[in-house]
């Protein structure tokens, strides 16, 4: 009887790691959506092209150049939001389950590393882009 709850205990607690991303892989794929954010943003400011495109398309038109910035995103899901010549993309779990990344692409560095938030964080974006952009 032991056996089994310890069994149990182990096959639970390995569930539990696969579904929580490390701290090593975030910050991979930080490092990646950087990139994308700032192809999501030079299409939004500066293609005449990109006006009312929906967030799909827009993530592929500003991807166009380089299919391979959304590679390391392969089963997850990307969003992009977009307030006149502002954007940011947001990355989240297969099926748009929970937040793991936000990027303002008028920023330099990562914004914000959702993955490590509480576990009721939605696949919604959180960030003010006017607010962020204009400082």
């Amino acid at each position: 009887m032991n056996r089994w709850i310890v069994v149990a205990s182990l096959a639970l607690s390995l569930v539990a790691c696969a579904s929580q991303p490390s701290e090593r892989e975030m910050n991979y794929l930080a490092s990646a959506l950087t990139k994308v954010s700032a192809a999501v943003d030079a299409t939004a400011r500066h293609r005449r092209s990109a006006d009312g495109l929906d967030e799909s398309q827009l993530l592929q038109a500003a991807t166009a150049h380089d299919p391979s910035l959304l590679k390391p995103f392969g089963g997850l899901t990307v969003r992009v939001l977009r307030d006149g010549r502002d954007s940011a993309v947001l990355v989240c779990k297969a099926g748009g389950g929970g937040a793991l990344l936000e990027d303002a692409g008028c920023t330099a560095k990562m914004d914000v590393h959702r993955w490590n938030q509480d576990a009721s964080n939605r696949c919604e974006f959180s960030l003010n882009v006017k607010q962020v952009c204009a400082r």
